[in-house]
């Protein structure tokens, strides 16, 4: 790599942000990062920051053991000889393979965390809406307001049930979006289940909306664009949507978000922030 930012660049500082790229992709990134690449320092210094208010957030959570075996078989080779003594040099694992496979283990031990953090809240929040259900002094709107916000919270734990359920699937296909010229700071992943036919999707980093439009995500089978959601963006750029029925993995050619009208709409009309296969 030289002193240009290139999009292949783009693709492993999450992994060298999370500390697991190693090889000559480590090497060549440091070279590029001794030119002072401005650009690298800012998407450095956003993943540093997203990282330490995750662990911030929850305490550190140990995948399970059958996790992590999946995920390191994905990694392929260069994992294996990373666990064994030196041996002849290793086969160079393809940066988008990094890229999948430490999102996902991110998102795996998040939502993990967040979860057990969920199920707690939920317990406050059951316990607090019935003392106030059973003193009649204390108004109906608290009450309301704690059943909306019990609601919110148990529809938040059966997402990030789903999503861990689909990322840990046997031979689960992760595929990467990249940001576009309306949303070049954005990413974004679908994982999907090949078995049950379902997925998630996540995103970083992505810019709020005006009044009266929406994210819509999109796959395309068939050389046709399917609708798959549609979703907001959270404060922080971020997103998570469940895709609870997808047509057959060698079907998918691409994945893609847009922006259209609040409420959705059934072709693609609006710009395309998000794209990838």
């Amino acid at each position: 790599m030289n002193g240009e930012h290139t999009a292949a660049i783009e693709e492993i500082l999450p992994v060298y942000a999370l500390g697991a790229l190693d090889g000559e992709d480590l090497r060549a990134l440091e070279e590029h990062l001794a030119t002072g690449c401005a650009v690298c320092r800012q998407h450095l210094a956003a993943l540093a920051g997203d990282l330490e208010a995750l662990a911030a957030a929850a305490a550190p959570v140990v995948p399970a053991d059958t996790t992590r075996a999946r995920l390191l078989k994905e990694l392929g080779p260069a994992q294996a000889a990373a666990d064994t003594p030196a041996q002849a040099p290793r086969r160079r694992t393809p940066a988008w393979s990094w890229l999948a496979a430490a999102a996902a283990l991110v998102l795996l031990v998040w939502g993990v965390a967040t979860r057990a953090n969920l199920r707690g809240e939920v317990a406050g929040l059951r316990a607090e809406l019935a003392s106030l259900r059973a003193d009649r002094d204390q108004t109906a709107l608290r009450a309301a307001t704690l059943a909306r916000q019990l609601a919110g919270a148990e529809a938040t734990s059966e997402r990030l049930a789903q999503a861990m359920a689909i990322i840990s699937a046997p031979g689960m296909k992760p595929v990467a979006l990249a940001g576009l010229k309306d949303a070049p700071g954005a990413s974004g992943h679908a994982f999907v289940d090949p078995n049950a036919r379902r997925a998630v999707f996540v995103a970083a980093n992505l810019q709020p909306l005006s009044p009266g439009k929406t994210y819509e995500l999109w796959l395309i089978a068939g050389n046709k664009p399917v609708p798959a959601g549609t979703f907001a963006a959270a404060p922080n750029g971020s997103a998570l949507v469940a895709v609870p029925s997808v047509p057959p993995v060698a079907q998918i050619q691409a994945w893609a978000v847009t922006i259209e009208p609040a409420g959705g709409v059934p072709q693609p009309t609006g710009a395309m922030v998000l794209k990838g296969a």
